[in-house]
């Protein structure tokens, strides 16, 4: 009886560790997610998000002939707009391609790449940095 109180005391304790461990932290240091926010510095955040990739595109048009406004945060949350129409989501990166998991709809794949002008290329179509 004694080996039972005591495990459940030494998991009391753990899940009290748990549940205080964002305590404590300055304002506006979480991610959107409630997580940890990136330290400051070079290479991929905790998620392997690129930073280069981190950031607003924008198309000079889509089928529908409006432009394509593509936001890509660090924790790992995208938005497209397409005219009207705003899909968000969460999305990740395996090399050199995005998997996007719209929280509406199918998950959907790009290949991705920078391109030398400072532009995003999704599945070869070019995606300019968009202010």
């Amino acid at each position: 009886m004694g080996t039972t109180r005591r495990t459940v005391v030494a998991a009391t304790v753990v899940a009290g560790v748990l549940l205080l461990g964002g305590c404590g932290r300055e304002p506006g240091t979480e991610g959107r997610d409630g997580g940890a926010a990136k330290e400051s510095g070079v290479g991929e955040s905790e998620r392997g998000i690129p930073p280069e990739l981190v950031g607003s595109w924008s198309t000079d048009h889509s089928n529908e002939f409006e432009p394509t406004i593509h936001g890509f945060y660090e924790d790992g949350f995208f938005t497209s707009e397409i005219g009207a129409t705003r899909i968000t989501g969460r999305y990740e990166v395996r090399g050199d391609t995005i998997l996007t998991r719209p929280d509406e709809g199918e998950p959907q794949i790009y290949a991705w790449r920078m391109g030398e002008d400072g532009c995003l290329y999704l599945n070869g179509a070019r995606h300019c940095p968009y202010s």
